[in-house]
């Protein structure tokens, strides 16, 4: 089979591409001429690309699971050691099993589509299967099932390694078989309501379209949410960074379209209620697919190598890419001004928001403005690399722009979802007078708890009432409707949730502690956060990756710490995963930080050049020159030194001449003793360089015992960071009542 690996797998693609091609035409067709034969044509063609894909797909799954390292993809992107989860998640680790993962998705919306609208909007299904063929391009030329000997020019054909290359280590976690395909099916959804603006602004249907796309809009909100929720917390489990999101440009790639995507869904809700927002909510339909198509560009060209953990390599799609973002963007483009100009001529108007001050589409306006500008702002953040090359070098916005920005963002957001619920329609009219002093006294009282505790900070004693308030408003009317139709409620269930999470980026933020502390094997070491730790023994995992085993005594109980801690040859370095001790009121985070060996734990370096005096401990030290002693089969380099110790109170100036050795192409230092002191003193190295010498000073234990393995750990506390949890989960199931509620609704 060996010779028909890469012609299989590229022959289900090409065939693929070709059947788009074939049913993108037909769908175009059909919409201009009504014949039946031409919708035929389409959907079986349709049908003919979504099986090869499928196909494709598993054929790709077959060659990982069982080992075919001859395959290139599953070469550099598994091995033999990996657990059968792990195996099959290394499809979506490379840029081309994404790719066809994508397309596969794509493949589904298409099947759902053509069950739901497809006769009567053909060219929501011809502009879905125009992206499929792009989509498939790339794939011809990014091909999966390319053999190891077409890339790596010294194999030869027909050449199976031993193993593969293996996944990053960082990767080979749980959540990597779960948060990539969920953030992928997030990602590639955006295409719905893009494929539905692209039709709506040619067929004109400015306002069926809306109902039709609503419920793909929440899914997306949805999935592409929950994505990224668990991707901050397999960051704050798993990377040992202690935090769960950085700014990260590949992180923001993914905010970006899901605020647009979450302002659209809250256009929708004033376009139904008043025809208005129309412009608005075409153009939001296109950035959310457009940005993530843009996101795909940073993530995927390398481009952001040098500034995103997360990004791909270089691969040689950077031409593919840009063409996918001009192709759509210059069509979208295309259309909604061709739209613009046609109601000009025409003399025709779309209906304009003329709400009032204080009726709820103002704020729910005002909410959407809120979203577009915060996402148009952490787009241009987070293309930085792309364009302060004209201003010097390239380089990425720091996370403190962000932190910046969100603060007032935030609080503007949190007064629009706290008001906006009790606003009434159409009308300026501010209902329930009572439930709003209720609440605010509440959030008051809940305040005024968080200042006696300790929060001094103004700007987050404002987000902790604001949270508060939004968390009691949103519950009295959430708990109205839970009363008469639970998934009514889920758009209020979505608002507490935010609120929840607020206060849990504040509590856990601001009042993080963490300290570095040092941990002899064998011994209790105090920290400052009132814990005790001991460092045990390292425990070998059959995987390599193994773990530490700490024993951690805190003021309610003792218990067992068990932080990753090996070093990977597959990225030469130690890799860390933390221990997390979760609880409501705190979480323990202890991440390992460097490793001594016994007979290097009372080592100290110091790097001198000529003339120069270093400390350490309670000496000084200062190195004169060099004086070299040739032998006849070695040679010696001594390094003058003044060493000023004390003694009884005064200071004491000792010489001594450490050597470096070299002899037979080795060399080795000489260690000798500081008289009258327990210190020792050996040359590691010399900078032939810079003229410096390095050198070694092996200090006396401090509590007279024997050198120990020393451990250094960081533990830090997280207060109350499961309120933010917690309101996550409430924001997704707000997410998704609302989406069965939505789909009971068209039913």
């Amino acid at each position: 089979m060996m010779h028909y690996i890469s012609p299989i797998g590229f022959g289900l693609i090409a065939v693929a591409f070709i059947a788009a091609a074939v049913a993108a035409t037909a769908y175009f067709l059909y919409y201009r001429d009504r014949q039946p034969a031409l919708m035929d044509l389409a959907n079986r063609s349709f049908v003919v690309m979504a099986i090869s894909s499928g196909l494709a797909l598993a054929f790709l799954v077959f060659l990982i699971m069982t080992h075919d390292f001859r395959v290139n993809y599953v070469y550099s992107y598994s091995s033999t050691i990996l657990s059968k989860y792990l195996l099959f998640a290394t499809l979506w680790a490379g840029q081309e099993g994404t790719f066809l993962m994508w397309t596969f998705y794509g493949a589904i919306y298409g099947f759902i589509l053509m069950r739901t609208v497809g006769r009567e909007r053909p060219l929501v299904l011809g502009f879905l299967v125009l992206v499929e063929a792009v989509l498939l391009l790339i794939l011809l030329k990014k091909n999966p099932f390319a053999m190891i000997w077409h890339i790596h020019e010294e194999a030869p054909i027909g050449f199976m390694p031993r193993d593969g290359a293996g996944l990053n280590p960082l990767l080979q976690n749980g959540w990597m078989v779960i948060h990539p395909p969920t953030l992928f099916l997030g990602y590639s959804s955006t295409v719905v309501a893009f494929v539905f603006a692209l039709s709506a602004m040619i067929t004109r249907d400015y306002h069926g379209w809306i109902k039709a796309v609503r419920p793909w809009v929440i899914f997306n909100v949805l999935v592409l949410g929950t994505g990224i929720i668990l991707g901050g917390y397999w960051a704050y489990t798993t990377l040992g960074w202690g935090g769960y999101w950085g700014w990260d440009p590949v992180e923001n790639a993914s905010l970006v379209p899901w605020l647009f995507s979450l302002a659209l869904l809250h256009g929708i809700l004033i376009q139904n209620k008043r025809k208005a927002l129309v412009r608005t909510n075409l153009f939001l339909a296109g950035g959310a697919f457009l940005t993530m198509v843009w996101g795909s560009f940073l993530t995927r060209s390398g481009v952001l190598t040098d500034f995103s953990v997360h990004s791909f390599a270089p691969s040689g799609l950077s031409f593919y890419l840009i063409m996918f973002q001009v192709l759509f963007t210059g069509l979208f483009f295309f259309l909604f001004f061709r739209m613009l100009y046609q109601q000009y001529r025409a003399g025709e108007a779309f209906t304009a928001f003329d709400g009032g001050v204080l009726n709820r589409e103002t704020f729910i306006l005002a909410g959407m403005l809120i979203l577009i500008l915060t996402g148009l702002m952490v787009l241009l953040g987070t293309s930085a690399p792309l364009y302060t090359p004209l201003f010097g070098e390239a380089a990425s916005l720091s996370p403190d722009f962000y932190n910046t920005l969100i603060t007032p963002i935030g609080i503007a957001m949190l007064i629009v979802i706290a008001i906006a619920p009790l606003l009434a329609w159409k009308t300026s009219e501010l209902r329930n007078i009572p439930t709003i002093m209720g609440s605010a006294g509440a959030a008051a009282v809940l305040t005024a708890v968080a200042v006696v505790l300790g929060l001094r900070n103004f700007m987050s004693i404002v987000l902790v009432f604001l949270s508060a308030f939004v968390v009691f408003i949103n519950g009295k009317v959430a708990f109205l409707f839970i009363k008469r139709n639970l998934p009514a409620a889920g758009g209020y269930l979505a608002h507490i949730g935010v609120g929840f999470m607020v206060i849990g980026i504040i509590t856990s933020s601001l009042y993080d502690r963490s300290e570095k502390v040092m941990l002899p094997q064998g011994k209790f070491a105090p920290t400052g956060l009132g814990y005790e730790i001991q460092f045990v023994d390292f425990v070998n995992e059959p995987d390599g990756r193994d773990r530490v085993k700490l024993v951690v005594k805190t003021p309610g109980g003792t218990y067992e710490a068990y932080p990753r801690f090996f070093y990977s040859d597959y990225t030469n370095g130690y890799m860390v995963s933390p221990d997390v001790r979760v609880a409501f009121a705190r979480d323990i985070y202890i991440s390992p930080i460097s490793y001594t060996p016994a007979e290097l734990s009372n080592l100290q370096r110091v790097e001198l050049g000529k003339g120069e005096t270093g400390a350490v401990g309670d000496l000084k030290i200062t190195f004169h020159d060099f004086e070299v002693q040739m032998g006849a089969a070695s040679q010696k380099v001594a390094a003058r030194l003044t060493v000023q110790v004390m003694e009884n109170g005064y200071p004491r100036d000792i010489e001594v001449q450490p050597t470096l050795v070299a002899s037979q192409g080795q060399m080795h230092g000489e260690e000798v003793e500081i008289p009258g002191t327990p210190y020792r003193i050996k040359i590691g190295r010399v900078n032939a360089t810079t003229k410096k010498v390095e050198l070694h000073i092996t200090m006396p234990s401090q509590d007279g015992d024997t050198p120990r393995n020393m451990l250094a750990v960081e533990v830090s506390e997280k207060p109350l960071i499961s309120i933010l949890w917690f309101g996550c989960l409430v924001f997704m199931l707000g997410g998704a009542l609302t989406l069965v509620n939505r789909i009971k609704q068209r039913r």
